[in-house]
C-alpha cells in the first residue's frame, strides 16, 4: 500500500469549519471544533484562514520529545499517533510541534493528533472547496506541500498589515 498524506491549500479554505466539526464527530462523537484533529486559524479582519494539521514530519519533533514514547508512527497509514496508555500528559509533543498541529482536548487534557482516519480522512470528504486532498506521497505531493507552506507567511503578513 502506498503511503498518502493530506495536502492543504489554505487559499481554497473558506472557513466553514466542516473539517473540524466532522473530525470531532468521527473521533469524539460530538460536534466541537476544539476536539478536532485539524484546526482553522483565522484572522477575521482580513478573512485569512489557514487549516492546521499534522505534517507527518520525516523526523517528528513530537515523537522525539515524548519521554514515554507515547507518540509513534503508524507504518500502515504513515500517521503519527499517540498511545493514550503511555501518554503522561506532559505536553512536550504540543510544545515541540513546529506547526502547532498537536492539540489538547480542552476538557480532559488528552493529546489529539490526526490519525488520517485509518486511511480514509473525513476532512477530505466534507471539505466543500477541496482545500484538503489526500494524495500519494510523491515528488508532486511534496512540491504541493512546499508551495502551500510558502503561501502561509504571505497570508499572515497580509493579515497583520506588513504587506
Amino acid at each position: 500500500m502506498a503511503l498518502k498524506t493530506l495536502i492543504i491549500d489554505a487559499q481554497k479554505c473558506i472557513g466553514c469549519r466542516s473539517c473540524e466539526n466532522y473530525c470531532s464527530l468521527k473521533h469524539e462523537h460530538v460536534c466541537n471544533p476544539a476536539k478536532g484533529r485539524i484546526h482553522i486559524v483565522k484572522w477575521e479582519q482580513d478573512a485569512i484562514l489557514v487549516p492546521v494539521n499534522c505534517m507527518r514530519c520525516e523526523e517528528p519533533a513530537c515523537e522525539l520529545a515524548c519521554p514515554k514514547h507515547a507518540t509513534y508512527r503508524n507504518y500502515q497509514t504513515g500517521a503519527l499517533e499517540v498511545d493514550p496508555d503511555r501518554c503522561i500528559g506532559c505536553l512536550s509533543c504540543v510544545f515541540e510541534c513546529p506547526f502547532g498541529a498537536t492539540f489538547v482536548d480542552p476538557q480532559d487534557g488528552r493529546i489529539l493528533k490526526c490519525d488520517l482516519c485509518d486511511g480514509d480522512p473525513t476532512c477530505v470528504k466534507v471539505c466543500p472547496t477541496n482545500a484538503i486532498t489526500y494524495e500519494d506521497i510523491s515528488q508532486e505531493a511534496y512540491l504541493k506541500l512546499v508551495k502551500n507552506a510558502d503561501r502561509i507567511p504571505v497570508l499572515v503578513k497580509k493579515a497583520i498589515g506588513e504587506e
